[in-house]
């Protein structure tokens, strides 16, 4: 049978249509998994399940037990993320400026704005084109800071919002960092990196699907950054470059 309709909305909604795992806003781009298998007796209900975004969920049905690669998720960890990001989507409800949930947010994002200001990494890759013409790997740095900053635990919004966005920008900057390791190498002036030009030549195809998505990917990136600095000036009262 699956989960119901009336049970599907009460996850949606516990969740704000977040992913409980990674706690990026999801929108459509959602699903309920169960955390205890149907297959295993795992029921239809509130209690076994987990809204999970695309990735987390095909994370879950990818694993091979009878050849782990990398380590499960249990059913206690999946419930204690599950009930973490219900009580925050619950917490921040209604924030107001001013009370003190606002005020340790402002001080989340006043850390997130000096790491990671829009005139430096950010302004750098929006405009840059990197179509064969190399670039200072230094001009990156910020964002490699800001994903580090991401892995410390005390970085983390309490308005679930906020918190939805920031996983939202840290996992778009993730591919864009991907895309540049797989796809720049070293040139011959030190600090320097580019797309070889040699694959225009050799294979024009290859070579035009990999600048486009690495302009695509820092084109969403800076976006999100913008959408993410919108949210905080709406709910913080704080206007990025001017805090």
């Amino acid at each position: 049978m699956g989960f119901s309709v009336k049970i599907k909305e009460d996850a949606m909604v516990a969740s704000g249509r977040h992913c409980c795992l990674c706690h990026k806003f999801c929108g459509i781009k959602i699903e309920i998994h169960h955390i205890k298998p149907r297959a295993e007796g795992g029921p239809d209900t509130l209690q076994n399940a987990i809204p999970l975004c695309f990735d987390c969920h095909a994370d879950m049905r990818t694993y091979d037990a009878k050849h782990p690669k990398g380590t499960k998720y249990t059913e206690g960890e999946l419930t204690r993320f599950r009930d973490d990001w219900f009580q925050k989507v619950r917490g921040s409800a209604g924030v107001q400026l001013g009370n003190a949930v606002a005020e340790t947010d402002k001080l989340i994002y006043e850390k997130l704005l000096a790491t990671l200001p829009w005139e430096g990494s950010l302004s750098f890759i929006s405009t840059n084109n990197f179509a064969g013409f190399s670039f200072n790997t230094d001009s990156l740095n910020q964002l490699y800071a800001f994903e580090y900053l991401c892995s410390t635990p005390t970085f983390e919004f309490i308005d679930s919002d906020l918190e939805g966005a920031k996983a939202n920008l840290l996992n778009q900057i993730r591919n864009f960092s991907r895309l540049i390791g797989y796809n720049t190498f070293p040139t011959n002036n030190s600090g320097f990196n580019h797309v070889p030009p040699e694959w225009e030549r050799e294979n024009p195809q290859h070579f035009d699907n990999v600048v486009n998505d690495i302009h695509n990917s820092a084109s969403a990136v800076c976006n999100i950054y913008k959408d993410l600095t919108r949210m905080a000036t709406r709910k913080l009262g704080i206007v990025a470059g001017l805090s």
